[in-house]
């Protein structure tokens, strides 16, 4: 998938042009996340630098996870998981 991303991202800012296009929406929900599931993104420099942008927009940064949010979220998910195979 980050080959494919890496390909479509050739010498444009973000996918498909030089501005935001729905494509970031999707992508960008997931990729920043990689790191949080220890999958880098070294070796992959134009979606590096593409998140990047996207991070260092101050739209883009009001949309972001908190590393509470993600501790919020996994013992939720934890909670879940045990509730479920107790059933």
């Amino acid at each position: 998938m980050l080959r494919f991303f890496e390909g479509l991202l050739d010498d444009r800012a973000f996918f498909g042009s030089n501005t935001l296009t729905y494509a970031e929406c999707v992508a960008g929900t997931v990729v920043p996340l990689l790191s949080w599931v220890d999958v880098s993104l070294d070796g992959y420099p134009k979606i590096t630098a593409w998140c990047d942008r996207l991070m260092s927009r101050p739209s883009w940064q009001q949309t972001q996870f908190t590393p509470a949010d993600l501790v919020a979220f996994a013992s939720r998910r934890q909670n879940f998981l045990a509730q479920s195979q107790a059933s």
